[in-house]
């Protein structure tokens, strides 16, 4: 009986225990939600602060500056791919989706202080006028460039179709600088900038962004390829950072079927959670032969054509771990020019993983934030048993989420000399390049570029004229990737981008692993037969 009083005993003893540590709780709780600043309070803080720095501050400040700065901050704590778009920027931003604008048609850079032609794009009327890779455009309407800034000079450059600009050109080899006098017009720039058929009737496709018209551009150049008796595909995204949407759902539409599911998104807005389908009949057979060549650098529509084409079983994806950004930005215009880029939503492929990687930095270039997942990247490729698993729609094969795209085949990166990068740094790649096409203009095809043993010993004097510093040794270890990379430059020199990537088409390993794998494929069961069979 005395046991039981002091159960019941210590059972109330427990049960007001707790009811005193949920009261307090509560009231804890309550005191720190009425201590907590609430939105209201907050801008009228941020006013006050504005206005005791335009007050007081030692120095004075715009502003409309300041408080642009406060939106970004703001801004820039969400996410890597939120953004606040100033009127530039969203002039930038416009002419990358529309690809599309008024200009000269040039690529540009800075060389040495001054502003440079990298190359002129074909057709246009930088092109017709005869502007030259290497050129220097040492004035802009009388005005000197040297010391400007690029985005300044894109946007002197760029202008209203019809309406023209003089720029002054100091051209190697010629004594006197030269005065161009041309109309812009509207320029488009190419989401693919190449395509071909290569050896055994496969047809290549280089997509290298997903612009407003980046569909339209691959039907085109797959309509081209078939009518030549292509048969087998590759579509090349290395390095494709991504782009629309609607695009990315219409390019996996060419090679999957109608109904097919291609991604699906989910978000906090009502609107939000949406999963879209192949709307219309694919523009490849089914049964031709397809692979997807992907990379670090590819990423956002990228992989939601990669990966819908692996979740289906239509494609092999081959190269290595892609970016892994798994989610949908949508623009919001703000007034006066001002836009916001906001993440609204993550993205899931057909077999429903998500291939998104958190990032750990906001507001950095898409650059550094490969450069700074490398070391995850090469992880991905060989540790996926720590990573979801999942299965492809019709052959149930294991695909991985959480953190890009895995490739069926691996073709591991093999980072280029250190000498290679030293001589980037010093524009040597380039600026030989330019000597070389000035000393033999009349070279009339790709096949007469050879980068013979005396050449190479020609670019190694130069290395050492620009003051890069090397042994004899680390030129010999580099000598197969300087040559790699001097050989596209030269071929750019005379034959623009299409120069470049036919001159790289011929040594790129990953290509070469794409085209060993539909040697023999006849159909897309062969191509997931060879992997049955364990050749990669």
């Amino acid at each position: 009986m005395m046991r039981k009083q002091r159960a019941e005993q210590l059972s109330r003893i427990l049960f007001f225990g707790a009811l005193i540590a949920t009261v307090v709780g509560a009231t804890v709780q309550m005191r720190a939600q009425e201590d907590r600043a609430t939105k209201r309070d907050m801008l009228e803080i941020f006013t006050r602060t504005l206005i005791q720095i335009e007050r007081n501050y030692v120095e004075e400040e715009d502003p409309v500056e300041l408080i642009q700065s406060g939106i970004e901050g703001m801004v820039q704590s969400l996410d890597p791919f939120s953004d606040f778009l100033t009127p530039d920027e969203s002039e930038e931003w416009k002419v990358r989706t529309q690809g599309k604008f008024g200009g000269l048609g040039i690529q540009i850079g800075i060389r040495d202080g001054w502003l440079t032609v990298i190359a002129p794009i074909e057709g246009t009327p930088a092109y017709r006028a005869g502007l030259r890779a290497g050129d220097r455009i040492i004035k802009i309407e009388g005005k000197s460039t040297r010391g400007i800034k690029l985005q300044d000079a894109v946007k002197v450059l760029r202008g209203k179709p019809g309406t023209q600009v003089t720029i002054t050109i100091k051209r190697p080899g010629v004594e006197e600088p030269l005065d161009f006098t041309i109309t812009r017009a509207i320029i488009e720039i190419k989401s693919v900038p190449y395509y071909t058929k290569l050896d055994g009737g496969v047809g290549y496709v280089r997509l290298t962004q997903f612009s407003s018209h980046a569909s339209r551009e691959v039907k085109a150049a797959i309509d081209s390829l078939l009518a030549q008796g292509c048969n087998r595909f590759i579509l090349d995204l290395r390095s494709n950072p991504g782009g629309l949407l609607r695009e990315a759902i219409r390019v996996s539409n060419l090679f999957l079927p109608k109904g097919k599911a291609i991604v699906f998104t989910r978000g906090r807005a009502w609107n939000s959670d949406t999963v879209f389908v192949a709307p219309m009949e694919p523009e490849v057979d089914p049964e031709i032969p397809v692979v997807v060549l992907v990379d670090p650098g590819s990423a956002s529509a990228s992989e939601i054509v990669s990966g819908a084409l692996q979740d289906w079983d239509r494609a092999l994806i081959i190269g290595d771990t892609t970016f892994g950004k798994g989610s949908v930005q949508r623009i919001y215009p703000l007034g006066k020019g001002y836009q916001l880029k906001l993440t609204v939503a993550r993205y899931y492929t057909p077999s429903g993983r998500s291939i998104h990687r958190e990032r750990k930095r906001a507001k950095v270039s898409f650059q550094e934030l490969i450069e700074e997942n490398q070391d995850t990247l090469q992880a991905d490729t060989t540790e996926n048993e720590v990573r979801p698993v999942y299965y492809t729609k019709k052959l149930h094969r294991v695909v991985y989420g959480g953190g890009g795209i895995v490739p069926d085949i691996v073709v591991e990166r093999k980072p280029p000399h250190s000498l290679v990068s030293k001589a980037f740094s010093k524009s040597a790649f380039f600026d030989f390049a330019v000597q070389y096409y000035n000393e033999h203009p009349d070279i009339q095809s790709i096949d007469e570029i050879q980068i013979t043993d005396d050449l190479m010993a020609q670019f190694k004097d130069y290395l050492k004229e620009k003051g890069v510093e090397f042994t004899d040794e680390e030129f010999q270890e580099a000598k197969d990737d300087l040559r790699y990379y001097l050989s596209m430059d030269i071929a750019e020199k005379y034959f623009g981008t299409k120069g470049r990537y036919a001159m790289s088409l011929r040594t790129d390993p990953v290509v070469k692993k794409a085209l060993e794998v539909l040697e023999s494929a006849k159909s897309v069961e062969d191509l997931f037969a060879y992997m049955e069979q364990g050749k990669p």
